[in-house]
């Protein structure tokens, strides 16, 4: 029930930016706009001028166990990143934003014990909707991984800060 609520909170955040501000299609224009965001973060971060904090947590079975948080010169985020996973299942989650801080970008990178690996990627617009996603079985027969939009994370800072999953 729990999960339920959230993809429904979700989809109508969603729906409801994307209402607001309208629609805007995947064209290669807008999904070039969001990998030259993705460029420029990684860029970033290899020249050293994003700070890491990072947060780990050793709650067995808790859904994340390490949440990671980059901030530019001008303190804005611009990488979240939060990994985690149960006995069958591990998740890696990496968001990127923009200088203004809105979500461009998200890469999920799921693994099972069965030999499945799922790789998510997330386009978003400017108005924080959905331009394209892309999801792809890597390899293996496959596993029941939640939906992608259950890991999407719009507010990093507040999700950074939220208490541990710890029960």
């Amino acid at each position: 029930m729990r999960r339920a609520a959230r993809l429904a909170l979700l989809l109508a955040i969603l729906s409801g930016s994307e209402a607001r501000a309208g629609t805007y299609d995947a064209t290669p224009a807008a999904i070039q706009a969001v990998r030259q965001t993705y460029a420029d973060v990684v860029n970033l971060a290899a020249q050293g001028a994003l700070l890491q904090f990072r947060r780990d947590f050793s709650c067995p079975g808790a859904p994340d166990g390490t949440r990671t948080l980059w901030r530019d010169a001008a303190g804005r985020v611009r990488r979240y990143a939060f990994t985690g996973g149960t006995g069958d299942q591990a998740l890696t989650v990496t968001e990127y934003f923009t200088p203004e801080t809105r979500l461009a970008f998200t890469l999920i990178e799921a693994g099972a014990t069965n030999g499945t690996t799922v790789e998510t990627r997330v386009y978003f617009g400017p108005a924080g909707n959905v331009l394209r996603a892309d999801e792809r079985r890597v390899k293996g027969p496959g596993y029941p991984f939640a939906p992608f939009w259950t890991w999407i994370t719009p507010l990093p800072e507040v999700a950074f800060n939220a208490p541990a999953p710890c029960p």
